[in-house]
């Protein structure tokens, strides 16, 4: 992890190209805004995130907007241009990011030609599912465009918790996004501990390992499984569901909590997480033999895995121009995987086997989702074996300094970013969060072009995207 630069660039033109070149040069992660500064952030191999950064004088010299040749930053610079007030100069995309004070929804953007239909699903849908409006442009029955549109239950997150103590800002770090949950607070804790300088424990980061995997194992079974119900086969949605129940029960008795909110805390672990370890390797060993099980007859129908192969293509190339992360990612031939590229915590100690695919399609991103489920179930033992029974260290108390950080952690989804700056009271100044569904919601809308209205569920639950995450 590498603390926020405060470097001052003169120009504004030099800091765009200087930036566009570091995307050829670094793993793009994302940007954003405060009073003084813009941050565009970077993951470097094996060391970890930092940023390029500029101080603000876009009321006088509009910044020009990096999105023109690295579209990854779009959402980014308007979510900056709405937020923040950046001003940015040939900006691509200049609508709001999400709904203005007035309640104006940005209009959607759609394919005009003969013959086209316009039509919008949303954002009220017929599931339990978050508020989304996609609006898809087609010709008969084929997708020519699909527009996305969220941010419906923006809550504002990131300003509600400026001026609150860092520490104590955590649980509601946590809930954010329940599904994202254990990572969000990983990568926060980070950040916050490089900024006190401390050096968490072997032991308590063996027992992080275990809860990020723990996370990864539930909702690559919900991924899988609702990727059996868009492909209309209903065991295998059935099934898989129970087997997401079976990993949620693991996580309540490992950690005390379901979703695993609050399990990491900055300085370490919760008091009592992974208390009864030997209870936990013997519920373990049991739903790793239901998995594998699952994964044997799921990926073993010919008739379903048939639905899936060339349905939502994700191109090498578009999922680079994009900065697609995760599974997204490796499974259209792409090779980075945090854990594996900027090992952190007890990742250096336990390296990671990393899951590839080539197709880019609903069956290669399965596919590398079934190959991570098996990972998580092997670092999860040698984690388990290495921490014995011997109780775990408490947290430590953090006393924060004033200053910034950045911390990245892999997720169910991808690349979690956090950055953190905080006064010199230790009260958070600024706190942005850069999610995997945040990267990856651009894709699921490319992988659309070309496939048939009908599939949109299938190629939509082959991502299973977070909402929250983008209405932070």
């Amino acid at each position: 992890m590498t603390a926020v630069s405060d470097r001052e660039w003169a120009d504004p033109e030099a800091f765009t190209a200087r930036v566009t070149a570091e995307c050829d040069r670094a793993v793009p992660l994302g940007a954003y805004a405060d009073n003084r500064a813009v941050h565009y952030l970077f993951l470097e191999a094996n060391s970890g995130p930092y940023a390029l950064s500029r101080r603000r004088d876009d009321a006088v010299r509009p910044l020009p907007a990096v999105s023109a040749s690295r579209p990854l930053f779009s959402w980014d610079e308007r979510e900056m241009a709405q937020e923040r007030s950046v001003r940015f100069a040939r900006l691509p995309d200049a609508r709001p990011f999400r709904a203005t004070n007035d309640g104006t929804i940005p209009t959607a953007v759609v394919a005009e030609g003969e013959g086209l239909m316009h039509f919008v699903v949303g954002p009220v849908h017929a599931g339990i599912i978050e508020p989304g409006r996609f609006t898809i442009s087609s010709g008969g029955e084929t997708v020519v465009h699909l527009d996305a549109q969220l941010g419906y239950q923006h809550r504002g997150v990131e300003l509600l918790l400026k001026g609150l103590p860092a520490v104590d800002a955590a649980w509601k770090v946590a809930r954010i996004c329940g599904a994202c949950s254990a990572s969000r607070s990983f990568a926060y804790a980070r950040a916050l501990e490089t900024l006190a300088g401390v050096c968490i424990e072997r032991e308590v980061e063996l027992a992080r390992l275990a809860l990020a995997e723990l996370e990864r194992v539930y909702n690559h079974l919900a991924d899988l499984a609702v990727s059996a119900a868009g492909a209309g086969w209903g065991p295998g949605f059935a099934k898989g569901m129970a087997l997401k129940e079976e990993a949620m029960r693991l996580c309540a008795l490992s950690a005390g909590h379901r979703l695993l909110f609050d399990a990491i805390v900055p300085g370490g672990v919760r008091s009592g997480v992974l208390a009864d370890r030997k209870q936990s390797r013997a519920a373990l060993v049991a739903l790793e033999a239901a998995v594998e099980t699952y994964l044997t007859r799921l990926f073993g129908t010919t008739s379903m895995t048939a639905r899936w192969h060339r349905a939502g293509i994700v191109r090498h190339e578009t999922a680079r121009a994009l900065g697609a992360v995760g599974p997204t990612h490796r499974a259209s031939r792409g090779e980075i995987d945090v854990r594996a590229f900027a090992p952190y915590g007890a990742y250096r100690e336990l390296p990671v086997r990393v899951a590839h695919a080539t197709s880019g399609d609903v069956l290669a991103r399965c596919r590398v989702k079934r190959d991570e489920l098996r990972e998580s179930f092997r670092l999860l033992r040698e984690a388990l074996a290495e921490l014995g029974d011997a109780a775990l260290p408490k947290a430590w108390a953090l006393e924060l300094p004033r200053g910034a950080a950045l911390a990245t952690v892999e997720g169910p989804r991808g690349a979690e970013t956090v950055a953190v700056h905080v006064d010199a009271g230790g009260r958070l100044e600024r706190l942005h969060v850069i999610s995997a569904s945040y990267r990856n919601w651009p894709l699921t809308v490319r992988a659309m072009e070309g496939n048939i209205v009908p599939d949109f569920p299938l190629v939509n639950k082959s991502f299973n995207l977070c909402y929250a995450c983008v209405d932070r």
